[in-house]
């Protein structure tokens, strides 16, 4: 997997909104703790920057 962010809070702001930790009602939004989703991604993935383009990556 491989995907074009800046950082790992980025990713977790993408993961958020393309609903991957489901549904979250719009009232609860503003309470997600984006750093410590970040943190946890940091467990499996990894980042790099390559020709000045930053890539997150994670090997299967």
């Amino acid at each position: 997997d491989i995907y074009h962010a800046r950082s790992m809070k980025d990713l977790a702001e993408e993961f958020v909104a393309e609903g991957l930790f489901g549904d979250i009602p719009d009232h609860l939004a503003h309470y997600i703790d984006y750093d410590a989703i970040a943190r946890d991604l940091a467990v499996d993935y990894s980042e790099t920057e390559i020709a000045g383009e930053y890539l997150i990556y994670r090997a299967a």
